[in-house]
């Protein structure tokens, strides 16, 4: 049982973002299978209130220190990126037409991820998802739109889209890690564009 004494004073935006962080983490430590890590994620982003948010972490262990913790990997000695130790969704959905679609902050990544893009725009950040030990493709079709996708630098990144009338990014990110996920992103972009960054 977690000790939440003092976190009520938290702001609400920090302390929801703090109860997603260790929802990802007790996934990646299996104290918690994907359906049940779905539903609590769920919970917390329609939280309107502190003791919502504290619900959905309050019965669950002590969570360990980061270092050395099982299921968690990096490549850079720093906690850049989380490797899934139970099942993962086989395929996943970003749509935005004529809107927008965001994956970001703490999330469970799937092994395919298909983005469409149509007058809209989706942002997908891979830096603090939980993401399959094989990686992920994303399959991007942009059609006066545009993905974003940023990739933590411990990632192996292959990009090989194609731009019409559009742009599509071909950075690549080699790495020495043997077990680094690798992240396959292709597609097409038509009158639109897909960017692809490595960040920290």
């Amino acid at each position: 049982m977690n000790d939440l004494t003092g976190f009520e004073t938290v702001p609400m935006e920090q302390l929801r973002d703090s109860v997603m962080e260790g929802l990802v983490r007790h996934y990646s430590l299996e104290n918690l299978d994907l359906d049940e890590f779905e539903r609590r994620t769920e919970q917390v982003s329609k939280a309107t209130s502190s003791s919502e948010l504290l619900a959905q972490i309050s019965d669950l262990p002590e969570l360990p220190s980061q270092r050395g913790e099982t299921g968690t990997v990096s490549s850079t000695g720093s906690t850049s990126w989380r490797i899934a130790s139970g099942n993962v969704k086989p395929n996943d959905f970003s749509v935005a037409i004529f809107g927008g679609s965001d994956f970001r902050g703490a999330w469970q990544a799937p092994r395919n991820l298909s983005a469409l893009c149509v007058f809209g725009g989706s942002s997908i950040d891979l830096r603090k998802a939980v993401v399959p030990a094989e990686g992920v493709t994303i399959n991007c079709l942009c059609v006066f739109g545009g993905v974003d996708v940023i990739v933590p630098p411990g990632m192996r990144l292959h990009v090989r889209g194609m731009g019409i009338f559009g742009g599509f990014d071909r950075s690549d990110n080699q790495v020495d890690d043997p077990i680094a996920p690798t992240i396959v992103i292709e597609g097409l972009a038509l009158f639109g564009g897909v960017s692809v960054r490595v960040r920290d």
